[in-house]
Parts: structure tokens; C-alpha cells; sequence
């Protein structure tokens, strides 16, 4: 039997919090110029736009672009969380992220922004920050 069957009677498993750590550094916010983000701290499902900007603003994601804009809006109406990320050519990506996981709202943002779902996997050398 080929290894391909074997993985696909056997599962092919992934763990997910390999998978974010995979989507985040493929985070480049060369072709963003803005990210204004829209939450309610009280909403059931803010987790993954928590992660999201939690991942945005770290410092080898923002030495891609140290002149993104990162905008913060804490509202009080029980409204679903959302971005609006403002490329550099004008188009706005709006992005819901209620009942998506912090990984699929980094990989769709990785996609909608040209850039691959996900980044290389094994260890990288230090970069000076």
C-alpha cells in the first residue's frame, strides 16, 4: 500500500497551535498601510482578533513594515469583532472574525494580501531587532 493511503486511513493530523505559529510568521505587512481594529471586550468570541493583534504587533512582524498603522476602536454593543485592513493601493480588506479561529483569520489575511498561507516550518536564524 502507498504512504499516501496509509496517511489518509491512518488521519493525517495537524495540531493546531503549530499551524498558527506556521501562519504568523508568514505575517508581512509590506503592501498594508493601515489595520483598524473593531472589538468588544464583553463579546463571546473576541479570542481570535486578540491573537491577531496580539500577532500583528510583534516586533518581526512590524520590522516588515514600521509604518503600518495599527488602529484600536474598543466598542460596547455586542457587535461582532472585525479589521479593516487598508492596502497600499486603496483596496480595504474587511474581515469578520466571529466563529473563525485565530489561524484561519491569519491565514485569510496571509491570502487576501498576496502572501503565502503559511510560513516555512524548522528554525531561522536570529535577527537583531
Amino acid at each position: 500500500m502507498s504512504q499516501l493511503w496509509s496517511k489518509i486511513r491512518y488521519g493525517v493530523r495537524w495540531n493546531p497551535a503549530e499551524r498558527l505559529a506556521l501562519a504568523t510568521r508568514a505575517l508581512n505587512l509590506q503592501k498594508v498601510k493601515s489595520i483598524d481594529i473593531s472589538m468588544d471586550p464583553l463579546h463571546h468570541d473576541n479570542l481570535s482578533i486578540r491573537t491577531f493583534w496580539h500577532s500583528i504587533m510583534a516586533p518581526k512582524v512590524r520590522l516588515t513594515n514600521p509604518n503600518v498603522r495599527v488602529k484600536t476602536e474598543i466598542r460596547n454593543d455586542r457587535r461582532a469583532p472585525f479589521f479593516v485592513a487598508t492596502l497600499e493601493d486603496g483596496q480595504k480588506l474587511h474581515i469578520t472574525t466571529e466563529n473563525m479561529s485565530a489561524m484561519d483569520v491569519i491565514m485569510n489575511f496571509n491570502r487576501l494580501t498576496g502572501q503565502p498561507e503559511l510560513g516555512k516550518a524548522g528554525t531561522r536564524p536570529r535577527t537583531k531587532i
